[in-house]
């Protein structure tokens, strides 16, 4: 290339120049957007596969009541929910217990609370 032809043109060269260095920044964050995205939705693939679980048996439900020293008295099945009546010595234990429940998917729907000379005698209705 010769000089007057390099000062004739270099202002479509700047130009193209510029607009290919353009062209590569677009191209480089949309490429890490779209990579960001994916990673956004395997994320959120593997959030519901977590909640989709095995749903909670009743011996599951019991073995948790167990180990934080609730009591069940009774677990009544009905219409694809379970009434629970239990004891329990302290509210910190039922709370526990409840926040467990909740970990493991099980949907508080009522619940009553009330002092016996024993402890605290409480039902739920629950949604496994």
């Amino acid at each position: 290339m010769d000089r007057q032809w390099l000062h004739r043109n270099r202002m479509p060269l700047a130009c193209g120049l510029i607009a290919l260095l353009l062209l590569a920044l677009a191209s480089r964050t949309a490429l890490a957007h779209w990579g960001e995205m994916r990673q956004w939705q395997a994320l959120a693939e593997s959030a519901a596969s977590l909640q989709q679980g095995a749903p909670v048996s009743l011996e599951r439900l019991r073995q948790s009541a167990q180990v934080r020293q609730v009591k069940l008295l009774d677990v009544e099945p009905r219409d694809g929910l379970w009434q629970l009546r239990g004891q329990v010595a302290d509210e910190q234990h039922l709370q526990q217990w409840l926040a467990a429940l909740q970990a493991d998917g099980v949907q508080l729907l009522q619940w009553g609370l009330e002092r016996d000379p024993s402890g605290l005698r409480f039902e739920l209705q629950v949604q496994p």
